[in-house]
């Protein structure tokens, strides 16, 4: 899965330590390293551990590790 961009809307701020978020994006995490090492320059990351999609909201058939990196005012 590839980066999508999503609402920041419904996104907590305080997940990703900012008190604003201006863009939001996930993405399905396939990499075998520790998820909470993964950096991407100039976003703030949180991985979530989830049992439906983020994106379209469907049911998954097994918990699936998302990354989503935001960028917003600290």
């Amino acid at each position: 899965m590839y980066w999508q961009y999503i609402d920041p809307a419904g996104i907590n701020p305080e997940l990703f330590d900012l008190t604003q978020v201006h863009t939001c994006k996930v993405k399905k995490y396939s990499g075998i390293e520790d998820v909470r090492n993964i950096r991407l320059k100039g976003w703030n990351l949180f991985a979530d551990l989830l049992d439906e999609c983020p994106v379209s909201g469907q049911q998954l058939s097994e918990s699936t590790w998302f990354l989503y990196a935001a960028q917003g005012r600290s």
